[in-house]
């Protein structure tokens, strides 16, 4: 009996060494992952309490929280002349003031996603804590959005100021009275304010000063002010587990909160100065200021004068010379009636092939590069474009190979000049036949810029549209009866102007053979009638031009016509 016992033992035994040998470890799973923000289990003391003594609150949470930069993150309004001092203590925010309060005064913190789970870091995408030192809570508020003023998208992140007083240099003076900040969607609430009217500005405020004073931060502002609005008490939401405490009306009761839109500009900078010269290439010459170039006059105080052309950019004077410079040139440059400099130009330095000399001979500089548009369209010519300008030259030959299917090669000539004028481009004026392959070559060493470089072999491949890869667009635009005119753009999916319009009344305007694709169109008010957008100036007074986005997708579909009205609003 006692053998047999054994034998069953060391079986059971076999068994489960085999049955563990066979088993799969798995890893256990967690689970889905936690997206979920933390809640607010308790406020000491609760929010919206009146009649606050102390210098804490303390806020918990269901779990334990991290704080993300609170410098910037946390709004107090109005603002304290000393950060409270923020700690945590296992799941509670502890918040000390270390400024004396004002009496009588409603404080609102703002923690803007500033507070966020401690392991999937979920943030509170905007928590509002309100308290008064006084006898009752301040129920009033301001809503509105601010965009930029030359794209109309959304701009996050700004402060916006509100004050009590009607005066006009207060953002360039005085820190506001009450601020908050935008959310992603450039939304913006500040509540718990005393009913009034009041200005409200938008800043991005680089130096975190909250005041409107470096060149380089953008400002938003209404000419006339705001009134305040009483809360709707369906925003007016107890965040603690007191249920009994939160009224809500129905929605249809509550009327809208006005909002007010703000468009935010950087204002042009109009100290003017020079900043420096440029010369990193043979016969190449940039003039650099600190701001844009209304209008600028140059005059040579050398005994020789270099013959050149020109480019003026939004900073930048561009001088190309049609042959080096072997003596230093003097050159008196003045621009916007402000700024005048005497300049030396000098010889260019580096070492350099002689003119006319191909790349590689004697020196290892790169080629004059030549770049193509509008290789295939069936409407538009193909254009040669250059970096700079290139030298005069009559019988460039051109070769080009259509390849058909059944005749096999077609193979054609044509010849381009080159005028004795300032040209970046040259245009290839022939209609070349639908859906058929071609490749366009022109030969090395044909063009020349004037500082000796020339081109490697030039070789194109494309193959012509037909018109069924176009359609046509028909646009109605009707203006608003403001008196000025507006600049019409046509944008394409990369947002290159594909045609620009002066309009002065309502009209239609027929966009005819465009490829196949996606487009945007965009209208800017042009108040004063140059063709561009300008940007506003605070202390003048003097808002950005209103830019519109029609809010349609525009699709252009190959031979298909599309009719679309825009009713732009004043």
């Amino acid at each position: 009996m006692v053998i047999v016992k054994k034998s069953i033992l060391r079986l059971m035994l076999l068994t489960a060494v085999l049955l563990t040998g066979c088993a799969k470890i798995v890893m256990p799973t967690g689970g889905p992952k936690d997206v979920t923000p933390p809640s607010i289990t308790k406020e000491s003391p609760p929010n919206g309490s009146r009649n606050f003594k102390g210098n804490t609150i303390k806020i918990s949470f269901n779990e334990f929280v991290t704080l993300n930069n609170t410098f910037e993150n946390v709004l107090i309004s109005p603002p304290l002349s000393q950060q409270p001092t923020y700690t945590l203590s296992g799941k509670t925010l502890i918040i000390k003031f270390n400024d004396t309060l004002q009496s009588h005064q409603t404080y609102n913190i703002g923690f803007a996603s500033c507070i966020q789970d401690f392991t999937e870091e979920n943030p509170i995408p905007f928590y509002n804590y309100a308290f008064s030192t006084g006898e009752s809570v301040d129920t009033f508020m301001l809503k509105g959005r601010v965009v930029d003023a030359q794209t109309n998208s959304a701009v996050k992140g700004c402060f916006v100021f509100a004050y009590s007083q009607d005066i006009d240099s207060l953002p360039l003076t005085t820190k506001p009275q009450y601020i908050t900040k935008t959310q992603p969607n450039g939304s913006f609430a500040i509540k718990n304010i005393r009913p009034g009217n009041y200005k409200i500005f938008a800043l991005k405020d680089i130096n975190n000063n909250l005041i409107y004073d470096l060149p380089n931060e953008e400002i938003a502002f209404l000419e006339n002010t705001v009134e305040a609005v009483p809360i709707p008490v369906e925003v007016v939401q107890d965040t603690t587990s007191a249920k009994d405490s939160v009224k809500v009306a129905p929605s249809d009761s509550v009327p809208p909160v006005p909002e007010s839109q703000l468009f935010l500009f950087m204002e042009e900078d109009s100290t003017q100065s020079f900043v420096k010269l440029q010369n990193k290439e043979v016969g190449k010459y940039e003039f650099i200021y600190k701001s844009k170039i209304r209008k600028h006059e140059a005059k040579v105080l050398s005994e020789r004068e270099y013959d050149h052309f020109e480019i003026v950019g939004h900073d930048t004077i561009t001088w190309y010379l049609k042959e080096p410079l072997l003596d230093t040139m003097v050159v008196a440059m003045a621009v916007n009636d402000t700024v005048c400099d005497t300049l030396r130009l000098e010889p260019f330095k580096k070492a350099g092939a002689r003119t006319g000399q191909r790349r590689g001979r004697s020196d290892d500089r790169v080629a004059l590069s030549v770049s193509n548009h509008n290789a295939g369209e069936l409407f538009s010519p193909i254009v040669l474009t250059f970096p700079y300008p290139i030298r005069p030259k009559d019988s460039i030959p051109v070769q080009i190979i259509a390849t058909k299917k059944y005749s096999g090669n077609d193979t054609s000539y044509l010849t381009l000049s080159i005028p004795d004028t300032f040209v970046t481009s040259l245009v290839i004026d022939r209609k070349f036949e639908e859906k058929v392959p071609h490749l366009l070559t022109i030969r090395d060493s044909v063009f020349f810029g004037y500082n000796g470089l020339a081109n490697d072999t030039v070789r194109i491949k494309f193959t012509t549209k037909t018109e069924k890869d176009y359609g046509l667009l028909r646009m109605g635009y009707h203006l608003p009866d403001n008196g000025y005119p507006f600049v019409i753009q046509l944008l394409n999916s990369k947002g290159e102007v594909v045609q620009s319009n002066i309009v002065q009344q309502s009209e239609t305007i027929t966009y005819p053979n465009l490829p196949a694709g996606s487009y945007k169109l965009k209208a800017i008010e042009d108040r004063n009638g140059n063709g561009v957008w300008d940007t506003g100036n605070y202390r003048k007074k003097i808002e950005p031009e209103r830019v519109f986005n029609f809010n349609k997708a525009i699709t252009i579909r190959g031979y298909w016509e599309l009719e679309e009205e825009w009713e732009m609003e004043p």
